[in-house]
């Protein structure tokens, strides 16, 4: 990002609470039945992803190349961007988009895909056009980053994500062939088989820039680019929007698909091995390991026979969508192979719960997550009759964020420099006082200025709204619906990362 990085600010505010909703670990286990909503038919998807704040807009990514709109649900007949020079065809093609937490003032976004002729591995940035925001202008087309895929076109990643520290994160293949032949899974001098973290934005005449606390940063011949290593093909990981938490889907050789987790108060994956491909899962893959890497196991595994069975992990989502509250907290995943959709309470050392949902998709290439963490699933097929993207809804009914019982609305404003102020309806400032329990409305005025705010720790929570109203881009007001509960003093932390206008915790 520009401007200043990982300058965090936190205000402590001591307030009588007790447990949150839903943080890490799973929702309920009463019985619930989930069901697939057609969203439409697409031209061999392989994404769909929301920009933060933006409850209107869902882009679907095509194989192909092109990134198409839908606006309130309806697909508009203008695609959003043709990325050109886009090698498409088995595991290759535009591969997934990313918006950074400031799309709304920015406008810029990042896809990945494989170019012609030769199939390496790229990440462009694009810009909103600034006369229409449901399509990009191609003229801004800049390379960010290149990474040389030759002899195979296989195992070549594909996710882009924007972390909890606002950093772009990408997910590079090993280099495609059987058993790692370039070996570079454990090689740091090697940008194939790892997950990478950048600062896509340009700075002078440098592409991107290396964050200082990489953790191979001034460790030449090793890439400082480098987050974590030792990953196969890690076609699809993401962060959970609530803790920060690193889940990774990492597609297995011949017996073995495997789930790494590493939770955000561990590093959310900073310099760790994830094994492969001295590891396959849990098990010693490659002789020539003379023992075990220091390396990190996955808190699941399921092999290629069995019951479970299947051949590719498509890695997901932990649940934090409000309409499907009694999944909040389990990891949702799925197989391509079989289109088994299954999920997981996930932790360390070993996941736990994990189950089939009974709502299989044909040649489930990816999961998707929005702007208010309503999931999607996409099945890679062409544009026919039959859709092949779907949001994964609930026959529960909807989640409310309304109080149990009447309680005065909280208000709150931003100071210079930057403090939250919590004042009760006759205006007396609240910060470190107590609270009665129950459901309070808190209305932010952050005088026009576009903030994204979290919540943090385990003293509160956030219940998004069913709009999604509870972070609206440019408007300098914001509401959320927070939940106290009575028990012992503790603080209450809000962390934010400073970025020019924006503030994302």
């Amino acid at each position: 990002m520009r401007g200043t990085r990982g300058a965090l600010l936190a205000l402590m505010i001591g307030l009588a609470v007790l447990a949150p909703l839903a943080a890490r670990g799973g929702g309920s286990s009463s019985p619930r039945t989930l069901i697939l909503e057609p969203v439409g038919t697409f031209d061999y998807p392989t994404f769909a992803t929301g920009p933060p704040g933006d409850s209107h807009r869902l882009f679907v990514v095509q194989q192909g190349g092109v990134i198409r709109l839908l606006l309130d649900g309806v697909l508009q007949s203008t695609p959003f961007l043709t990325v050109p020079n886009v090698l498409s065809g088995g595991e290759r093609g535009l591969l997934s988009m990313a918006f950074p937490p400031d799309y709304a003032i920015s406008g810029l976004f990042y896809v990945y895909y494989t170019r012609t002729p030769d199939g390496a591995i790229t990440v462009d940035e694009f810009e909103r056009n600034p006369s229409d925001p449901n399509v990009a202008d191609p003229a801004t087309q800049r390379n960010v980053l290149v990474v040389p895929h030759p002899t195979y076109g296989n195992h070549n990643g594909g996710q882009l994500e924007f972390g909890p520290d606002g950093m772009l994160y990408i997910g590079t293949g090993d280099g495609g062939g059987g058993g790692d032949p370039f070996r570079t899974g454990q090689n740091l001098a090697e940008l194939r088989g790892k997950i990478l973290r950048i600062d896509p934005r340009e700075s002078g005449p440098q592409p991107y820039t290396v964050p200082a606390n990489n953790p191979f940063v001034g460790q030449s011949p090793w890439k400082p680019e480098i987050w974590s290593y030792g990953v196969r093909n890690p076609w699809r990981f993401s962060f959970d929007r609530l803790t920060g938490d690193l889940t990774v889907g990492d597609v297995g050789q011949d017996l073995w698909e495997e789930i790494d987790y590493r939770p955000l108060d561990m590093g959310w994956g900073r310099a760790v091995n994830f094994g492969w491909s001295c590891m396959e899962g849990r098990h010693l893959y490659d002789g020539n390991c003379a023992e075990p890497p220091n390396d990190t196991l996955p808190i699941f595994e399921y092999p290629h026979s069995g019951a479970h069975g299947g051949c590719s992990i498509t890695g997901g989502y932990i649940v934090r969508d409000p309409d499907i509250a009694s999944m909040a907290g389990r990891y949702i995943y799925g197989d391509y192979c079989t289109g088994t959709i299954y999920s997981q309470v996930p932790q360390i050392p070993d996941a736990t719960d994990d189950r089939d949902e009974n709502i299989p998709v044909g040649s489930l290439d990816s999961f998707g997550e929005d702007a208010c963490g309503h999931l999607y699933t996409t099945g890679n097929t062409p544009n026919g009759a039959s859709p092949n993207v779907f949001r994964i809804g609930s026959t529960d009914p909807p989640g409310t964020c309304q109080p149990a019982f009447p309680l005065p609305v909280l208000t709150a404003s931003v100071s210079d420099p930057f403090t939250i102020h919590l004042r009760d309806p006759n205006g007396v400032e609240l910060n470190g006082n107590s609270l009665p329990q129950g459901a309070y409305t808190l209305e932010l005025d952050d005088n026009g200025t576009n903030h994204n705010f979290h919540l943090l720790g385990p003293a509160v929570s956030c219940v998004p709204r069913q709009d999604c109203a509870s972070s609206i881009p440019g408007t300098g007001h914001e509401t959320w619906t927070v939940n106290f509960t009575t028990g012992s003093v503790s603080p209450v932390t809000y962390q934010c990362d400073v970025h020019g206008a924006l503030m994302r915790g």
